[in-house]
């Protein structure tokens, strides 16, 4: 069984996937103030002791973490884990100004959507940002838009506004509000979708071809009846992890 790790800045998600298929998952806070020893405490609840995790792979946007968690898993399981880096084999073309820019976060994303919907898609990732991003019809990844996520776009209209509420993030009813938290809540949630829509629309236009469109990270959830046309697909992250473990993955009797 190999574990996956996806460090975000918001959240860490981790599954235990066996034979390409998700065994179990769960996530928990980012917490960067956290020692190994809390971690590997962590997965020590979490994971049951009779469970053989024989490979990891961490993916991780939050560089203090990064080492902690190989540290936890290290100790926890006995195995050393891969880091998602340059030295790891993706078979993924980068087709972008300075490759090195691009974070591990999309290029998994791209890798694992490539896999399991084939050339030609759009990636729409809802975390502490929005990225919207595109792998062409030759399978390389060719760029795309990173802008606030809804919660970061919920806190700064709290902090700058005074008289305006935290509301917590749902879909509305209707997107005409009719008091401030609902106006609140059909700005964020509506302006999200609405805007991915239309990056979808206008990033078709400049490939020439048509995208299939994937929907994916914490917040997707709370706008996927909306983007009827996107495939919906929260774990597309932990999957392309599994994919890049197992093209770097040393055989025993190699």
């Amino acid at each position: 069984m190999v574990l996956c790790v996806d460090c975000g800045n918001t959240m860490i998600k981790f599954a235990l996937i066996e034979n390409g298929q998700i065994i179990k998952s769960f996530q928990i806070r980012t917490l960067k103030d956290r020692s190994d020893d809390e971690y590997a405490y962590s997965f020590s609840s979490l994971i049951k002791s009779d469970v053989k995790v024989e490979g990891a792979i961490i993916s991780s946007v939050v560089p203090l973490l990064t080492a902690v968690l190989f540290n936890a898993i290290k100790r926890s399981f006995k195995i050393v884990p891969m880091i998602v880096g340059k030295e790891l084999k993706t078979k993924m073309p980068i087709k972008i100004d300075n490759p090195s820019e691009l974070g591990s976060d999309m290029l998994i994303g791209a890798l694992a959507a490539r896999a399991k919907f084939g050339n030609s898609v759009l990636i729409a990732d809802l975390g502490t940002a929005t990225k919207i991003y595109v792998v062409n019809d030759k399978g390389a990844f060719i760029g795309g838009a990173i802008t606030c996520g809804m919660e970061v776009s919920l806190k700064g209209l709290v902090s700058s506004t005074s008289q305006l509420l935290e509301t917590p993030m749902v879909l509305p009813n209707k997107i005409i509000g009719k008091n401030t938290k609902d106006s609140i809540e059909s700005g964020i949630v509506y302006g999200q979708a609405f805007m991915i829509k239309e990056f979808a629309k206008e990033m078709e236009q400049e490939c020439g071809y048509k995208l299939t469109k994937v929907l994916t990270g914490g917040f997707s959830k709370i706008i996927r009846n909306i983007l009827n046309d996107f495939n919906y697909d929260e774990d597309l992250c932990l999957e392309g992890l599994y994919e890049i473990y197992k093209m770097n993955e040393v055989k025993k009797d190699e």
